[in-house]
C-alpha cells in the first residue's frame, strides 16, 4: 500500500522530503489510508505520543554528544536487497566517538 503509484510519486524512491509540502501525506494517524505504518481507528500503536517526544530527544542527544564517521574512509552505500522485508545490501555501520564534554559548549 505504500508504494502504489496511483497514491505515491515515485514510489520506489527514497525521498523524505515529500511529507514536508502536503500535511496530509505525512499523517500517520490513520486518518490518510495510503499511509498507514502505525495502524488506525482502535487498533492504532498506543505508543505514539511517547515516541513522537522520544525520538527527537533520543537522536538530538546522540547527534550532539558524537562525532559520526564511517569506518575506514568508506562511502555510504544506499543500495537494496528485495527479499520478504526490503533491506540495505551492505550493512551500515557507523563509528561514534564521544566529544567532550567541556561546559564551553553550553554557554
Amino acid at each position: 500500500m505504500h508504494k502504489k503509484p496511483q497514491a505515491w510519486e515515485n514510489p520506489l524512491e527514497f525521498q523524505p522530503e515529500m511529507f514536508l509540502g502536503d500535511g496530509r501525506k505525512g499523517d500517520y494517524w490513520g486518518n490518510n489510508f495510503n499511509f498507514l505504518p502505525f495502524g488506525s481507528g482502535r487498533r492504532i500503536c498506543a505508543g505514539i505520543p511517547l515516541a513522537e517526544r522520544m525520538v527527537l530527544y533520543v537522536l538530538s542527544n546522540l547527534l550532539h554528544n558524537f562525532e559520526w564517521n564511517l569506518p575506514g574512509g568508506k562511502t555510504l552505500d544506499l543500495s537494496e536487497k528485495f527479499g520478504i522485508v526490503l533491506k540495505k545490501s551492505e550493512r551500515l555501520m557507523a563509528i561514534p566517538t564521544a566529544r567532550s564534554s567541556s561546559s564551553e559548549k553550553y554557554y
